[in-house]
């Protein structure tokens, strides 16, 4: 085999392992070091092995740069496209480097260096052949020579052929979508090794915990036959799209640590928490008797001189004084001026009595962050909010003399809400078998999904809470 070859298919190699890696990530865990270091901060040191793939790409295209082929125009070609790939894979592993969080271009940049790649090898194969293929024919004597060059001239490039059904089958099995979801168990994260509040102190173990949840691919079916708790569920129709989902996900962690913060700093004596400061408008429904009137990001403060800061006392309001085509008085914050609408109401088209505006809403909230917290970015927690509720305890762990764990391994989960209620999340099977594998003391569960979390890991210590001033009670009480 030629050698620029060997590095190519060695840089294919290192690739398909990855994606293979990526979808098993999970099972070293709950692996960590003796100081502490869990196995989702390991990631971020073995991300690094992933620049082998493109640097690979670029030694095999550097090492053929100025090998010379028999047809004169194929191997003008070949040194274009030796260039472009070496290019090409310095650009990906500077990328893996140097600049981690810009995965989605590093894929970008590795998968257009494979066609490349194959073209490559699928030419200089062909130019080998060819040029064995006279070598050959120049010493066999006159009477043997057609059918000897016949048997040498045979140019298809059988190894590039062979190299590229093999890759178009694994890349077709790890990364195909087949219209499912798959949900399996995750990693434990130290939220005190997440966070730092300032001026806070070490703090103790406090786990929150990921599950995967991700479009299902041919192999997961083969990993769900040999591990356990994956499941499936078919996508729906109206599924965002997958960049669309991921932004979401990102400004939800974004959301679930500001509130966490937040509760966790009033309920440590430092800041008010969180209050409501009235209802944002978020959208308008088409040909409603709000379209015209009110504009999407428009903070309603007052209905007829009555102060509302919520939605529920909005739709108090709005039930008891206001009638089915009345219109009605809205003072709101408009870019930061204030304003004064009528706006007239409709029947709405579930509750024929119920005056409603066309509207879709959210409470306002201001957030009362007084001290600044640090948050730690790890490649394998992309985010959402099934960590507000241990993150919230963390802080409080931090912020509080003496700590409030008390010395007890602390593993849980659940979002955290305004007014610090524990709310549901995903994948509860799947996070209580994940921390069953741990050395956790307790696993803190929201309340209605303890039967649920129990089938998922029976011997595991498992404590319903409603609240965050439940998990506090409990530890005090332990």
């Amino acid at each position: 085999m030629l050698k620029p070859a060997r590095y190519y298919l060695a840089g294919l190699a290192v690739a398909l392992a990855a994606l293979v890696a990526a979808e098993l990530i999970w099972l070293p865990a709950p692996l960590k070091t003796a100081s502490g270091m869990q196995w989702i901060e390991m990631i971020d040191w073995l991300f690094n092995l992933l620049a082998l793939a493109p640097l690979s790409f670029a030694i095999g295209a550097l090492l053929g740069l100025f090998r010379h082929g028999g047809w004169r125009g194929l191997s003008i070609l070949l040194q274009l496209l030796r260039l472009v790939i070496a290019g090409l894979g310095l650009i990906g592993a500077g990328y893996v480097l140097f600049a981690p969080e810009k995965l989605f271009l590093l894929l970008v940049l590795i998968g257009a260096a494979v066609p490349l790649v194959f073209a490559d090898m699928f030419i200089s194969e062909i130019l080998h052949r060819v040029r064995a293929g006279k070598a050959y024919n120049s010493g066999m004597q006159q009477g043997r020579r057609g059918k000897r060059s016949r048997k040498a001239l045979k140019w298809l490039p059988k190894r590039s052929i062979a190299a590229l059904l093999v890759t178009v089958v694994l890349i077709l099995a790890l990364v195909c979508p087949t219209g499912y979801q798959v949900t399996y168990p995750g990693m434990t994260l130290n939220m005190n090794r997440y966070a730092h509040v300032e001026s806070g102190a070490q703090g103790g173990t406090i786990n929150g915990v990921l599950v995967f949840d991700r479009p299902a691919v041919p192999v997961d079916w083969l990993y769900a036959k040999l591990l356990p708790l994956y499941s499936f569920e078919e996508i729906p129709e109206d599924e965002p799209p997958l960049t669309e989902s991921y932004a979401q996900v990102i400004l939800m962690k974004t959301d679930a640590n500001s509130v966490a913060a937040a509760v966790a700093m009033m309920k440590a004596g430092v800041g008010d928490g969180i209050t409501a400061e009235g209802v944002r408008v978020i959208a308008i429904i088409k040909d409603s008797p709000a379209d015209q009137q009110l504009q999407a990001g428009d903070i309603i403060e007052q209905l007829n001189g009555q102060a509302v800061h919520s939605i529920a006392e909005m739709t108090a309001y709005m039930t008891q004084a206001v009638k089915p085509g009345d219109s009605v008085a809205v003072t709101l914050r408009r870019d930061g001026v204030i304003k004064e609408i009528e706006v007239p109401t409709k029947a709405s088209e579930d509750e024929p009595k119920r005056p409603v505006f066309g509207i879709s809403v959210q409470t306002e909230l201001n957030l009362d962050i007084p001290l600044s917290v640090d948050y730690k970015r790890f490649m394998a927690h992309i985010g959402g909010p099934s960590h507000g509720a241990m993150l919230t305890l963390a802080l409080i762990d931090q912020l509080t003399p003496g700590g409030v764990t008390h010395g007890i391994q602390v593993a849980g989960t659940g979002t955290i809400e305004e007014d610090g209620s524990i709310g549901l999340i995903g994948g509860i099977k799947q996070k209580a078998y994940a921390i069953s594998r741990t050395d956790a003391d307790v696993f803190f569960v929201p309340a209605e999904l303890e039967s649920a979390a129990r089938s998922g890991a029976p011997e595991l210590n498992i404590v319903p809470v409603r609240t965050i001033d439940d998990v506090l009670s409990w530890l005090k009480q332990h």
